[in-house]
């Protein structure tokens, strides 16, 4: 028969549970099969060794002294959680309960103490207390409702959004929660997730003060460890902000290919390896290629680099310098050839640099361009023509009067007249001259001060008792020598319409300037007619002056117009002007 003895033995030996004696030092005297397994120990290695020097980390906040203080009065016993250290350094979460053995005194000899090995429990309590937190804390809506809609659980961002109590939500339904016309929209949604099925969609929800957000919506079935379906779950992603930069971008994008594809010149993308990655629809339909055959090709397959330069120069120009304005020749899929100018800039496409160019069709200009060289060789040879074949005859006529003066009698009546007429055809054949040469293209444009320009002006011309009046002093962009002939014809003009003592005024207008007088003016059916090639009211004018005047503003861009001063004489604007402020 076995003794009660043995059978405490026994027990304490065999039990599940961690079973070890301490004496009051904390000194290991016994402990059984289960707390060496635990440990990791052999037996040997831990019998008569301090128990809290061994096994129980340094950091640790319970040890001996706690323990006995525990226990000291009778019938008392210690329940803790404390960490235990294996053999090989892994640490055991342990719950321990440790009772006092006593003498016949009554004082504590030895520590009876027993041990639950608790350290999966507790990490699982530990990720579980994670996951409230993370939950709590989460900015997206989450809440979770058993079968009867009751909520199971709401997470802070859900209950503020609704305007929701935690402390009487556990247990109250969404209808009650949030009202029948919204349980009425959300519960299929939320019979389909007990029904095992995951939903998403988008949605517009309204907050507890009236205020509208979007969100991402997605229910599923909430399952037990034996995969029951216990319940479902919401989670409700705010994506109000980003919506409305998917739509800014969209806006973005649609106003870029309306612009992309609605301008009237050819716009190419393209990467420095020359290869097309978008073409508007006039790149398309100038050059006759569709979409795809254009983005297969390069500007080398568009260009007649012979007529135009090395296209790879080109395209490093505008990666070191990040632009460039260049004419070329582009040829047709047909073969036609049309001369382009190209204005290319670094652009960001699609994250990655790449090159914009945008070609303009330049056919008319260059039209223009050969008309305007056909022109000025046509008045190069007039002028020629007039220097030569009507000069030389002048002067022979101007030398034969003068020895016919000093032969006759000076005042011979017909000497003056002829005189007169020999003089007016000078000036006439001057003033062809300078208008002919005034239809060549205008030299280097420069910063003018336009008091500077007009005080020499007026310096070089016979103004009798006229006035100057400099109204404004302003900066134009100009050729300096034209634009005295400008300032110095219309000078002449006023004094010869005006009379010695007018009153001439300059001054800025917004896009030009002008130039008046307080003259008799200039008759309405006449404004257009004065500025025609040999119109004149004078007896001795040339009719030159004020085409002159025309010729060379057309040459600049400008355009010149006559209207009434506000004094009543004659008022020339120029408009189109480059003001240099």
């Amino acid at each position: 028969m076995v003794s009660e003895d043995e059978v405490a033995r026994m027990a304490f030996e065999k039990a599940a549970a961690i079973m070890l004696v301490l004496d009051a030092e904390g000194t290991i005297q016994r402990i059984n099969d289960r707390g060496c397994a635990v440990l990791g120990y052999d037996r040997a290695e831990l019998l008569g060794v301090d128990w809290f020097e061994t096994v129980v980390p340094a950091a640790s906040d319970v040890d001996l002294a706690t323990v006995l203080e525990a226990v000291r009065e009778d019938d008392a016993f210690d329940i803790h959680e404390n960490v235990a250290r294996t053999e090989d350094g892994e640490i055991r979460c342990i719950k321990w309960h440790v009772a006092g053995l006593r003498d016949d005194a009554g004082e504590v000899t030895h520590l009876l103490v027993s041990g639950s090995d608790v350290t999966e429990q507790a990490e699982t309590e530990r990720r579980l207390r994670r996951y409230e937190q993370t939950v709590e804390s989460s900015t997206n809506l989450l809440a979770a409702v058993d079968q009867s809609y009751a909520y199971v659980l709401a997470n802070r961002a859900y209950r503020e959004f609704y305007g929701l109590d935690q402390g009487g939500l556990p247990g109250q339904t969404i209808q009650d929660a949030l009202g029948s016309d919204q349980f009425k929209t959300i519960k299929p949604h939320i019979d389909r997730a007990l029904a095992g099925e995951l939903i998403e969609y988008g949605t517009t929800r309204s907050r507890a003060d009236g205020t509208e957000r979007e969100f991402d919506v997605r229910y599923f079935p909430l399952e037990d460890a034996d995969g029951t379906i216990q319940g479902a779950v919401a989670a409700l992603r705010d994506v109000t902000e980003r919506t409305e930069r998917e739509r800014e971008r969209q806006e973005t994008r649609d106003t870029f290919q309306g612009l992309f594809h609605g301008i009237n010149d050819a716009v190419f993308v393209h990467d420095f390896d020359g290869r097309f990655l978008a073409v508007n629809e006039s790149a398309r339909e100038r050059l006759g290629y569709d979409e795809g055959e254009l983005l297969g090709m390069t500007p080398w397959d568009i260009d007649a680099a012979e007529e135009t330069g090395d296209i790879s120069e080109a395209i490093e120009t505008i990666r070191d310098e990040g632009e460039l304005t260049f004419e070329a020749v582009h040829v047709t899929k047909s073969g036609e050839r049309i001369p382009v100018e190209i204005t290319s800039s670094l652009v960001t496409y699609f994250g990655e640099e790449a090159v914009l160019s945008v070609a303009r069709d330049i056919t008319d200009r260059k039209e223009r361009e050969r008309q305007l060289e056909r022109e000025v060789d046509r008045l190069a040879e007039f002028a020629g023509v007039i220097s030569h074949d009507l000069r030389n005859p002048l002067n022979v006529a101007q030398s034969r009067l003068t020895l016919a003066a000093e032969e006759c009698d000076a005042d011979h009546e017909h000497l003056a007249p002829i005189d007169r007429a020999l003089g007016r055809m000078a000036a006439i054949i001057e003033d062809t001259l300078t208008l002919a040469r005034q239809g060549e293209t205008v030299g280097e444009t420069e910063p003018v001060h336009v008091a500077d320009v007009v005080g020499q002006c007026w310096d070089a011309v016979a103004t009798g008792e006229a006035t100057l009046e400099i109204v404004d002093e302003f900066t134009v962009r100009a050729d300096r020598d034209r634009l005295q002939h400008v300032f110095e014809n219309l000078f002449r003009n006023a004094v010869e319409h005006a009379g010695n003592e007018a009153t001439i005024r300059i001054g800025r207008l917004a896009s030009g300037f002008y130039l008046e007088d307080d003259g008799p003016g200039i008759d309405p059916d006449d404004r257009e007619r004065v500025f025609e090639p040999g119109f004149t009211t004078q007896e001795r004018g040339t009719g030159f002056g004020l085409t002159i005047v025309r010729q060379i503003a057309e040459a600049h861009g400008w355009s010149v117009t006559v209207t009434d001063a506000e004094t009543g004489g004659a008022r020339f604007s120029f408009s189109g002007v480059e003001i240099v402020e």
